[in-house]
């Protein structure tokens, strides 16, 4: 399940989060962490744990049945 997308968007809060689309999955996964701006968020994508939050995900949702 190589064709995921990860997104950086702005939360009601103010803050910005990353989100994971996968196919097959209708709403966007957030992955699970807030910043105070784009630039600090698309700087975690860079990190090993944004790498295991997005590797955690597609492996839970590749295998719906033991969600």
């Amino acid at each position: 399940m190589a064709d995921h997308k990860v997104t950086v968007e702005q939360l009601d809060n103010g803050k910005w989060a990353c989100f994971l689309h996968l196919p097959g999955v209708d709403a966007p996964v957030n992955l699970g962490k807030e910043f105070k701006s784009e630039e600090r968020a698309e700087t975690w994508l860079d990190v090993s744990e944004a790498m295991t939050a997005i590797d955690v995900m597609v492996r839970k949702y590749a295998q719906p049945d033991k969600v």
